[in-house]
């Protein structure tokens, strides 16, 4: 059964979920201070780190454009709620170009671990904080982007996904309790992958991929069905009435916002979004044209980022970069 909801938020208490986080951090970021080599665009001098004993192997980057480092106030790092994302994962024909890639926007690091078989895992580090990974593409299989959401039962989300007219692509797997995860979707066909057990967390601001934008095709579909299985509910953003954006609020927070497709888009699906502040947005779509990249939606107007474009990588995997999230978003 799902657990009990209290004024609209699980039982669970926000002072015991961040101290499982504040140790799940503090774990992942002894993990985190390692690197292969990045280059810095600035004098060109490379520089590398010892890694630690468990980390089988780092690769350092080949081919690929270097990472710009930049001084900022280090990202946040947020408590993940049930109902919730809690992390990002791509997956690439190549995973090093397309980590580097975004780590050019974002002025992160970029780390390869090869554990001696085909497939190797590329993580990106903002500040010793991971904020996305990334992984090899199945054959023929497009880039793409896997969103997380954490969640108190997998296996009832899953029936009540197919009950609502939505679909499990990837069938429950994983131990109760532990690791538990599945891919659903909704009757438009925007993928989620959610994971009930493990450790996780979430980073938010400059430099991280700090919101989430669902993009439909039918977005009163989507809204129907995400609400539904999730317990959200949909607002229009406030003094936005001319925007056709919205906000997913789970138990009053803003988690996520869902936006009409446009005609050049043909299908439905969730997007994170790598946030900049303001003023270093027109830089960092300059430097992924440099990188390689195009422009899928131009730079436009944006009801919760103030101003948001679809990005595409050399590899072909989308990203969307936009302003931090208006302060006043989170207080809704």
């Amino acid at each position: 059964m799902l657990p009990v909801r209290k004024n609209g938020e699980f039982s669970a208490t926000d002072a015991s979920i961040d101290r499982i986080v504040t140790r799940a951090s503090a774990h992942l970021d002894s993990i985190a201070r390692i690197s292969g080599r990045s280059s810095n665009a600035a004098d060109g001098r490379a520089r590398s780190i010892s890694e630690p004993k468990f980390w089988a192997d780092i690769a350092p980057q080949s081919d690929a454009p270097s990472c710009v480092r930049t001084f900022r106030a280090a990202p946040r790092s947020s408590a993940v709620h049930p109902g919730s994302m809690s992390w990002h994962e791509f997956a690439s024909n190549d995973p090093s170009r397309s980590a580097a890639f975004l780590a050019e926007i974002l002025a992160a690091d970029v780390f390869m671990r090869s554990s001696g078989e085909p497939s190797e895992y590329a993580t990106l580090v903002s500040d010793g904080l991971h904020i996305a990974g990334g992984v090899s593409a199945d054959r023929g299989a497009h880039a793409s982007w896997n969103t997380y959401l954490r969640v108190p039962n997998v296996d009832v989300l899953c029936e009540l996904a197919l009950a609502n007219g939505g679909s499990v692509h990837v069938a429950p797997s994983g131990i109760l309790g532990l690791d538990r995860r599945a891919m659903i979707a909704d009757p438009t066909g925007a993928e989620l992958t959610i994971i009930a057990g493990g450790d996780d967390r979430r980073t938010i601001g400059a430099g991280t991929l700090g919101w989430d934008e669902l993009r439909s095709t039918e977005p009163l579909e989507s809204v129907r069905f995400w609400c539904e299985i999730f317990g959200w509910t949909a607002v229009p953003v406030a003094g936005e009435c001319g925007s056709q954006s919205m906000l997913f609020l789970n138990g009053g927070r803003a988690v996520a916002s869902i936006a009409q497709a446009l005609a050049v888009e043909s299908k439905s699906r969730w997007l994170p979004v790598a946030t900049v502040r303001a003023t270093a947005l027109d830089s960092a779509i300059h430097l992924a044209l440099h990188a390689g990249g195009s422009i899928r939606i131009a730079p436009h107007a944006h009801a919760v980022l103030q101003t948001a474009a679809v990005l595409i990588d050399p590899i072909g995997l989308e990203i969307t970069l936009g302003c931090e999230p208006n302060h006043r978003i989170f207080a809704v």
